[in-house]
């Protein structure tokens, strides 16, 4: 054999070697996800946090062929569930379903133990819900427009219910508030639920809450509903205009709540991409469609990128509207 074809042949056998080699190092290598998957859930069970957390959590554990195990971590605003997170291996195998608060908190809390910015790896978004206004059947406003026109006849006499100062329904009517110019005295509650019962009873004038929890008040006459957030009308609720249409446009809340998924930062990406891919699919899935729209809650699937633009708008937004209520952190 030839001097040229003796390094021909070397160079081939080489080549083959190092085929092999490489075929067996992807082999040897662990394909994503081995064991169970952990998505916790940074409030306590029953919510509509949690209700959602465990119908997508089943459906992407189906598309991944690993089980995924809910863990309510609630406490502090959703500090716990988040703090948890951001500590947590950056293997993929620990998850957050993360809302609102991981935007708003920056501003709430002084020394938070996690960067809302810097700590997480965006999967993607997963669902919005709106928003609706809501005033006792009694009160003299049939529409928005006789609401706002009471307000600036009599600045400081109107009050609104929250379920907690700094909660989306408090800060949704301090941006209302701030955007036009009126009076309107907050009246915090320990929950949503006590903040309901007491506008039904005439004791305060106004809320802004979930629409799955206002549905059926609103239906039955309980309360009357004038506007709800996004840029279109809620199907279950087809007479209630957007705020826009109420003549009161109200671009920032875009939507009322929402809800994404994140895991710790530094997660590698092709363990972030293949959780995007099945989190997508989930959402496109007819059973997961059909139960989100029981619950009044629309699918919202996005790039990792698009999550990641989203918190940075929602901590733009949300800044200034806590900035300007005067809402001290703690």
């Amino acid at each position: 054999m030839g001097m040229f074809n003796l390094l021909i042949w070397g160079q081939r056998c080489l080549a083959v070697v190092l085929g092999f080699g490489l075929a067996l190092a992807h082999a040897a290598s662990p394909v994503y996800p081995e064991r169970p998957v952990k998505l916790i859930i940074p409030y306590a069970a029953g919510g509509p946090t949690d209700v959602l957390g465990r119908i997508v959590g089943q459906k992407m554990g189906e598309l991944l062929k690993q089980t995924v195990v809910i863990e309510n971590r609630p406490g502090s605003g959703a500090t716990v569930g988040f703090t948890a997170v951001a500590k947590a291996p950056a293997d993929g195998y620990t998850l957050l379903l993360g809302d609102i608060n991981l935007s708003v908190n920056p501003f709430l809390y002084k020394n938070l133990a996690y960067d809302a910015q810097k700590d997480f790896a965006p999967i993607g978004l997963i669902a919005s819900a709106p928003l609706v206004m809501l005033v006792n059947q009694n009160f003299p406003a049939k529409n928005l427009q006789e609401l706002m026109a009471l307000a600036k006849a009599d600045p400081g006499k109107l009050t609104f219910g929250s379920a907690g100062a700094g909660n989306t329904t408090h800060l949704a009517m301090e941006l209302f508030k701030s955007k036009f110019g009126l009076d309107l005295v907050h009246v915090p509650y320990k929950g949503a639920n006590p903040a309901i019962n007491d506008l039904v009873a005439g004791h305060i004038h106004i809320m802004v809450t979930g629409l799955s929890g206002a549905k059926a008040l609103v239906e039955s006459g309980k309360l009357r509903a004038l506007a709800i957030t996004g840029d279109k009308r809620a199907a279950s609720l087809p007479n209630v205009p957007t705020f826009a249409e109420a003549g009161a446009s109200l671009p920032e809340m875009k939507v009322g709540s929402w809800w994404g998924l994140f895991a710790p930062a530094g997660t590698p990406g092709d363990v972030t991409g293949e959780l995007q891919k099945a989190l997508v699919q989930s959402l496109a899935s007819a059973d997961v469609k059909q139960r989100l729209k029981d619950l009044n809650i629309e699918p919202l699937p996005s790039t990792q990128q698009e999550l990641e633009r989203w918190v940075t708008q929602e901590m733009n937004t949300w800044g200034q509207v806590i900035k300007r209520s005067g809402i001290q952190p703690e």
